[in-house]
């Protein structure tokens, strides 16, 4: 690595873009949060990130994207941001670029989270052997894995499972899975577990109840919610009911003997109605295999940087 071990971590979602530069030390320094709206190319981000940058340009960088990440050119699935990787290592003049999936760093932050970076939702006995899953709601519906592989070696898992088809579990989930259907044809999860997925719940929820909405978006929605206004707290624990339904299914699918890790924007704000929902029992609820469960301890991610955090473990393993 050249002696500047100063690495411009990035992690780009569908709504904001945070930037800050990592030293040798994994500490996070001049961290700023970019609204994506603001700016109709990445480039332009990351140049307005680099004008008050009050540190010497890093030589280096590693971006983890709300996307897949391989291939030449990068799209964001929930953001009209797109680059093709070279050009834009070309144009900022850095010696070394890396992309990962954001939910690739995200996954490899989890060793190194700890106390008040974490809140327990679930109590449990993790093996530090196996997989440990991470799955959060925000923009999207982000999933991936850590595995540990001895000693300080790991490896990480993205892929698109915030796609897997959705399942309905209740008689009111049944008759949401029907309007979702009538809207998109066929229902993934992430059409009911991310901001606009909250949304399309919260109309629903509003149609059962006889009443009528006008344009509305998840943080009016969670706003309402904390306010305490019925049908919004209703849809938020539906909301949660449902998430604890897809994280169980997924932690079969790992076998996340590790740990199961919520991140995301949504869920820690509202972390107060995931405790009052049914998470933990539609969790658990998985028939004659349940007791796989049993022991996995689940816990939200507090920490904001964690997917930072991430960036540099997996840039640093890459790169030795």
């Amino acid at each position: 690595m050249p002696q500047n071990t100063d690495l411009l971590v990035a992690d780009i979602g569908g709504t904001n873009a945070r930037f800050a530069i990592s030293d040798g030390e994994g500490a996070l320094l001049e961290l700023r949060v970019l609204h994506a709206a603001n700016f109709p190319k990445i480039d332009e981000a990351i140049a307005a990130y680099f004008a008050e940058l009050k540190r010497p340009r890093p030589k280096q960088a590693c971006f983890a994207v709300a996307c897949p990440a391989k291939g030449a050119e990068i799209k964001l699935t929930n953001s009209s941001w797109r680059f093709v990787k070279e050009e834009l290592r070309q144009n900022f003049q850095f010696e070394r670029f890396v992309v990962i999936n954001d939910f690739e760093a995200l996954a490899a932050s989890v060793p190194v989270l700890k106390g008040a970076q974490l809140a327990e939702l679930r109590p449990g006995v993790a093996d530090p052997t196996s997989v440990s899953l991470v799955i959060g709601p925000g923009t999207g519906l982000g999933v991936g894995a850590f595995v540990p592989a001895g000693k300080s070696a790991w490896a990480v898992i993205s892929g698109e499972g915030g796609h897997v088809g959705f399942a309905p579990n209740t008689e009111q989930e049944i008759r949401l899975w029907q309007r979702m259907r009538e809207k998109y044809g066929r229902v993934s999860a992430e059409r009911v577990l991310n901001g606009a997925g909250l949304v399309n719940v919260y109309r629903f929820m509003t149609d059962e109840a006889g009443q009528q909405i006008g344009e509305i978006d998840a943080p009016e929605i969670s706003r309402r919610a904390l306010a305490g206004e019925e049908v919004a707290v209703n849809t938020v624990l539906m909301f949660f009911d449902m998430l604890g339904s897809v994280t169980g299914d997924l932690a079969l699918a790992f076998g996340s003997r590790g740990g199961v890790y919520i991140g995301g924007g949504i869920t820690p704000k509202l972390l107060d109605f995931a405790r009052r929902s049914k998470f933990v029992d539609r969790f658990l609820d998985k028939g004659r295999v349940a007791a796989i469960l049993h022991s996995m301890p689940i816990c939200v991610i507090l920490e904001e940087r964690a997917a930072l955090y991430g960036v540099r473990r997996q840039f640093d393993r890459e790169v030795s």
